[in-house]
Formats: C-alpha cells, sequence, structure tokens
C-alpha cells in the first residue's frame, strides 16, 4: 500500500468513515490472518484473535500518531492480545511453520521425508520460550528485518540478534536429540 494512500485511508476512517476502515481491515487482513494462524495454531483461534485485533484498532485507531506503519501498529495489537489470551488460558505458544513448497515435482518419498522434517521443526519450535517463538517466526517466517522486529517487539536490535542466536541454538540442540 502506498503511503499517501494509507494515510488518506487513516485520516477518514479516524473521522468516521467505515468504508476507510473496511478498507484498511482488508489491506491488513490476509497478512495478519497468517501471524494469528502461527501464534495459534488453529483456524477459528486465528480468527478470533484476529477479529478482536480489528475491535482493537477500531477503538484505539483515533490515538495512531503515524510513527510506524499501521500494519506494524495493528500487528503489536495482535500481540498483546495473543499475550493476553495466552496469560489467561496458561497455554503454550504452538506456531506451525508455513509449507514453503517447491515447485520441482518430488518423489514420494522425498515428499514424506520434507513433511517429517517439517513436523520436526514445528514440534522443536513449540518447546521454545515464547519470546524466543516470536523472534523465529519474525524473522524467518514473516521475514522482518531485525529493525523491524525490534520495532513490533519494543526491544534492541541486539536483543533481536541474541534471542535468534538463542533460539537457533536451541532448536539445534532439541533437533539432535529428538530421534529422527
Amino acid at each position: 500500500m502506498k503511503d499517501e494512500e494509507e494515510s488518506s485511508l487513516i485520516t477518514r476512517a479516524k473521522k468516521g468513515d467505515l468504508q476507510a476502515f473496511s478498507q484498511l481491515l482488508s489491506r491488513l487482513q490476509n497478512r495478519l490472518f497468517r501471524v494469528a494462524f502461527l501464534l495459534s495454531g488453529q483456524k477459528e483461534e486465528a480468527e478470533d484473535l484476529l477479529q478482536e485485533t480489528f475491535l482493537a484498532l477500531y477503538q484505539s485507531l483515533p490515538r495512531f500518531s503515524g510513527k510506524s506503519s499501521l500494519y506494524t501498529y495493528t500487528y503489536r495489537i495482535l500481540l498483546n492480545i495473543y499475550h493476553k489470551i495466552n496469560r489467561k488460558k496458561h497455554s503454550l505458544f504452538l506456531p506451525i511453520l508455513k509449507n514453503r513448497s517447491v515447485s520441482i515435482p518430488q518423489s514420494p518419498g522425498e515428499s514424506l521425508l520434507k513433511e517429517d522434517r517439517q513436523k520436526r521443526v514445528r514440534k522443536a519450535i513449540s518447546k521454545l520460550p515464547s519470546r524466543l517463538q516470536e523472534v523465529i517466526i519474525l524473522r524467518y517466517l514473516e521475514e522482518l528485518s531485525y529493525s523491524e522486529i525490534a520495532s513490533l517487539l519494543r526491544i534492541k536490535e541486539g536483543t533481536i540478534k541474541s534471542r535468534l542466536f538463542k533460539a537457533r541454538k536451541v532448536l539445534l540442540k532439541i533437533l539432535k536429540n529428538e530421534p529422527f
């Protein structure tokens, strides 16, 4: 979305233009749903999380200053709601890695091996503390830069790098100890 176009829609939405707000939501929806699904691991929970996020965005939009993109602002809302829900449920952060299919045809054996590896990695990631899972998802699945992750999580870039290093180290240890 062009910055001018986003800015215009935000201005209109802040004035109560529901059509402008709806346009903003439609531009954010797919990307944020993917994140919600990665966080929750279930379609229904992801839909609920997204709905709560959009409601919170509507209520907080008048306070949006424009210091970040609307996506970044909304992503932060989504993370806050997710953590609030999980504190209440005392549940674990269970991400599901997106399926990065390769266009080259694979033999059935290669497909099974790839699927098994993905399951092992998902299982290993689910064992990480949520602060390490977050950076893994944001860096490798959302493909965000260190500065974007730092802005979203409100921590320093050095902390992001440190958490990623630690997460990769722990994942490697988990994967080495898991039977293949």
